[in-house]
């Protein structure tokens, strides 16, 4: 399945926008419903990506704040040409379309910002206690393609009606 790098940048972006500043340090979090999952694994495989990708040379925690940083002045709209900033412009819009939209634009699930930031910052911070990257991929793809499945009814065309036979003339 291809990877959904639009709906992480999203993701990231919403995230970031709807917190504040200053506290991004790695933590364990509680998660009770479906929509606290979603929320939290969405920043965890969303912040193994930048990570993986805009990150992989840097593993000094000076990059993370970096971006962290950039991410809150692109959520404020101040302009700036860097790299790390045009990231976080990228990562606020994404998530004040899911504030708008729902999670994943999906009107049910509600967009819970703290928990998409803390899986985000756990992943940027190599955070090994709890749900892993690679679970929050395949708990991501699992339930997109649940969600799918369900859908599919939905959109398959109906059958159009037989049309009447007609019966032999009578002899």
């Amino acid at each position: 399945m291809k990877k959904q790098s639009i709906f992480t940048i999203v993701a990231l972006i919403t995230m970031v926008v709807m917190t504040s500043c200053g506290n991004y340090k790695a933590k364990e979090v509680k998660l009770s419903s479906m929509n606290d999952s979603l929320n939290y694994t969405l920043g965890l495989y969303n912040g193994k990506g930048i990570k993986d990708y805009y990150l992989q040379k840097d593993s000094s925690d000076k990059a993370v704040a970096a971006m962290m940083k950039a991410l809150d002045k692109a959520f404020k709209a101040e302009a700036n040409n860097d790299e790390m900033y045009k990231l976080g412009l990228q990562i606020g819009n994404s998530f004040k379309m899911n504030k708008k939209q729902g999670l994943m634009g999906d009107s049910t699930l509600k967009f819970n910002s703290e928990l998409v930031m803390q899986g985000l910052v756990n992943a940027l911070n190599k955070f090994d206690e709890g749900m892993k990257p690679a679970d929050a991929d395949r708990f991501l793809q699992e339930y997109m393609m649940k969600k799918q499945a369900a859908m599919m009814p939905q959109q398959a065309p109906q059958a159009a009606p037989a049309a009447p036979e007609e019966s032999a003339p009578a002899n």
